[in-house]
């Protein structure tokens, strides 16, 4: 609204203002994206390269080292010393144990030599009969409360069984439930059991790594990549974490980033996240062997340093664009104008009275046109005002003659009255009834030349042409009017009912012997006035029926006995709509009926001396 109250040169330099300013914003807007996208694209796919291949040879390496200690629970002399049901003796102990610890220090040797993987640190084997404990790096301890050794009871309850999880060490401290203030390093462990033929477990062996092993790993291999590096298992416990204090422990940011992680249901991916206040993006892959999610946070700044470079620099372009736009749009619209500013100028003169007023100019552009028009039309509207003064006159003159053409028809009702008067003193009823009807009759018709009478004046024109015919038929047509008093008063066009009574007494009464009746009625209905003729006459064929139908809805040719039926129709659809018109209904040997819809138009009028009895 504000700009259409504008003058047209500060319209015209807003437009074009906005016009080149914003499709440059757009563009800077998508580029910014664009770049965005794609260089979050190119990180993630960098990050996720060097993430899959360390999850690859990590679980290539826990894999074997599981395999390994399956193996190692297949030796007879392990197998042997947890199937005893009784105790060793003080002097078999030596060297049953120390058999024992030799052989978990093999396999531990075997795994480095073999390069299978680095960070491996020990084995420990707990005897369930002999309620003993081996830690392959120390010693053996005994009559051991299980309660107390986190492997064992992880074994225990059966989740981990078979899975690599964070366990804490056993030691002399953990084994007594003794509490330190000093931390001790947490360890990730692969527990399986030996059972026996009741499906009992006899020994549990636990393989375990330094839990800086994973992390050190991912360090020689990242390739400078920034961001810290975190390793979280299905239940979102810290595997490894630049900060070793939180191996083993759950926080709520890593929660976070897991549970997304898991709802995205995919193996690999990146996303933004929000932790603690600070928006990091994260880059993870899912392993297939620990199902531990792999994750590199890299801080959202770092990411998109350049971005936020690149889009202040385009705010400095566009800003200074957008001040030269300015100018330009200033001296452009200040170009535009000053042609249509002289067409202004030139018909406020016109406006003054300045009709000899020419704008005189030499362009040779469209403006060229418009000022010849503006010429044109000055010299037309010259021409026009003496038309209109000369025009001014003969309606004068055309009035004086249309006062002197209305004494016609005042001279055709006076022969009519003086021929009523003659018939009434000669007693010629028939004549008199007969000039009566027709003097009221044209009365109605003429009508000063109004096309649009009242639905009293209608009937009314209605009646005395009947009066008209039944002198001429000796009385044999009766007719009924059934029309509510309200709708007297209801505009319509004036020839509306004459052309329908005269279809249905020359095409339907006169060919039945006798005579007949007539029925003019009428109703309301949803500000909608129907009229509805009837007549007891000889009716309609269906072919002939049909043919009329399609004649009143402008489908096939007129002829005379439906002729005045289809103006009627096609005047009243022209001027109300197609909504109204006129419709019939026939049955051959028992009659016809016409109806008419029309709007509901009224307008106070009371003149017409119309009878509300029934009538003939």
């Amino acid at each position: 609204m504000a700009l259409r109250n504008m003058s047209f040169r500060l319209k015209m330099f807003v437009i074009m203002f906005i016009v080149i300013l914003i499709p440059m914003i757009l563009v800077s807007t998508i580029l910014y994206k664009w770049s965005e996208q794609a260089i979050t694209d190119q990180t993630s796919k960098v990050v996720i390269s060097s993430i899959e291949f360390a999850v690859t040879n990590i679980d290539s390496a826990l894999e074997n080292v599981a395999g390994m200690s399956r193996m190692l629970l297949t030796e007879n002399r392990l197998i042997a010393i947890a199937k005893r049901g009784e105790p060793l003796k003080p002097e078999e102990k030596n060297e049953k144990y120390n058999g024992i610890m030799d052989l978990l220090s093999f396999f531990i040797t075997r795994i480095k030599v073999m390069n299978i993987l680095e960070g491996i640190d020990s084995f420990y084997l707990y005897l369930v009969k002999q309620n003993t404990i081996m830690d392959s790096k120390s010693t053996y301890y005994e009559d051991v409360n299980a309660d107390h050794v986190d492997f064992v009871q992880q074994a225990k309850n059966g989740q981990w069984k078979d899975r690599w999880f964070v366990s804490a060490p056993v030691n002399y401290d953990s084994l007594n439930g003794i509490e330190t203030r000093l931390e001790t390093a947490k360890q990730i462990s692969f527990t399986t059991a030996l059972t026996d033929e009741d499906g009992q477990d006899i020994a549990v062996l636990a393989a375990n790594v330094n839990e800086s092993f994973i992390r050190d790993y991912y360090k020689k291999i990242q390739r400078g990549i920034p961001g810290e590096f975190v390793v979280l298992d299905r239940s979102s416990t810290v595997v490894a974490c630049p900060d070793s204090r939180l191996v083993g422990s759950k926080t709520a940011e890593y929660s976070q980033m897991n549970d997304t992680i898991l709802n995205r249901n995919s193996k690999s991916g990146s996303f933004f996240i929000t932790v603690q206040g600070e928006e990091k993006f994260a880059v993870y892959s899912i392993s297939d062997y620990t199902n531990w999610s792999y994750v590199v946070v890299i801080p959202a700044s770092e990411i998109l340093g350049k971005v936020d470079e690149m889009q202040q620099f385009m705010l400095i372009v566009i800003s200074v664009t957008g001040i030269l736009i300015f100018g330009i749009t200033l001296l452009l619209s200040r170009f535009f104008y000053k042609p249509l500013e002289k067409l202004v100028l030139a018909m406020q003169k016109i406006e003054n009275r300045r009709l000899d007023f020419k704008i005189k100019d030499n362009r040779g552009d469209e403006y060229k046109r418009v000022y010849q028009g503006f010429n044109d039309m000055v010299d037309e509207l010259n021409v026009l005002i003496r038309d209109l003064e000369n025009e001014k006159i003969l309606n004068q003159e055309a009035e004086i003659k249309l006062l002197q053409a209305q004494i016609n028809p005042h001279f055709l009702y006076n022969t009519l009255d003086s021929i009523y008067s003659i018939a009434k003193i000669k007693k010629v009823d028939e004549i008199s009834q007969m000039v009566a009807a027709l003097s009221k009759f044209f009365r109605i018709s003429l009508s000063s030349g109004k096309e649009v009478v009242t639905l009293k004046e209608a009937v009314q024109l209605v009646i005395n042409y009947l009066t008209i015919l039944n002198i001429r038929y000796k009385g044999a047509i009766t007719f009924d009017l059934e029309i509510p008093e309200e709708l007297y008063a209801c505009q319509v066009p004036k020839l509306l009912l004459q052309p329908i009574v005269e279809n249905a007494v020359y095409h339907g009464l006169e060919r039945r012997k006798g005579g007949g009746r007539l029925t003019i009625s009428a109703g309301s209905k949803a500000h909608a006035l129907f009229l509805y003729v009837e007549d007891d006459g000889i009716g309609i064929e269906p072919a002939a029926l049909e043919k009329l139908q399609s004649m009143l809805d402008g489908n096939g040719p007129g002829e005379s006995s439906g002729f005045a039926l289809r103006n009627l129709n096609r005047q009243i659809r022209l001027q109300y709509g197609t909504a109204y018109g006129v419709t019939m209904e026939s049955v051959y040997g028992q009659g016809t009926r016409v109806t008419v819809k029309l709007p509901v138009m009224t307008m106070e009028r009371g003149d017409s001396d119309v009878p509300h009895d029934r009538g003939r």
